[in-house]
């Protein structure tokens, strides 16, 4: 092939074919690089711990009320002492302050396992306490209506941290610098 004739090319098959010049490409420029600052929220909300801080909450108080009411100097299953209507004796209190306690930090610390265990030893004992009330009428002076109460709050508690679901929500923020 001449000089005259480099944008023609023979092929076997179909003849002559013409060929375009090349054009050269344009270089790629790079975006100029923009600082961003990523800022991420996370909510999480727990009913189920908000129930057992709750109720371990309002158990402590009255443990508490009652101690300091029957006080400690006595033998501490005297004297009685009534707590929103009902008996109560030190130990009592104590005990109330100990399930009390542990369902409060269950809650603060969003523990499902604490609060089943915390609120299945409030269920089963104060079950034990309601129906076989006569055995601990002189040490705790536990009423039986009183007791029951304690059955329910045991069993919401449990049912509570076993059903109830919890949300998370997360955001996020993007701004440029």
């Amino acid at each position: 092939m001449s000089g005259d004739h480099d944008d023609v090319v023979s092929t076997p098959d179909h003849g002559d074919v013409q060929v375009e010049p090349v054009q050269p490409v344009q270089p790629v420029v790079a975006a100029p690089v923009v600082p961003v600052v990523t800022a991420t929220s996370i909510r999480r909300f727990a009913p189920d711990a908000v129930i057992a801080a709750l109720v371990g909450l309002v158990l402590t108080v009255i443990g508490l009320i009652a101690i300091t009411r029957a006080g400690i100097d006595d033998p501490i299953e005297q004297p009685v002492v009534e707590v929103l209507g009902f008996t109560h004796t030190t130990w009592l209190g104590a005990i109330e302050v100990a399930i009390g306690l542990g369902l409060l930090l269950s809650g603060a610390a969003r523990s499902r396992g604490g609060a089943i265990l915390f609120g299945s030893i409030l269920g089963v004992g104060a079950f034990v306490g309601a129906v076989q009330q006569d055995s601990f009428d002189e040490s705790l002076a536990l009423e039986s209506s009183f007791a029951w109460l304690l059955v329910i709050a045991g069993a919401v508690v449990v049912l509570a941290a076993l059903l109830v679901p919890r949300t998370i929500s997360r955001t996020e923020r993007v701004t440029t610098l």
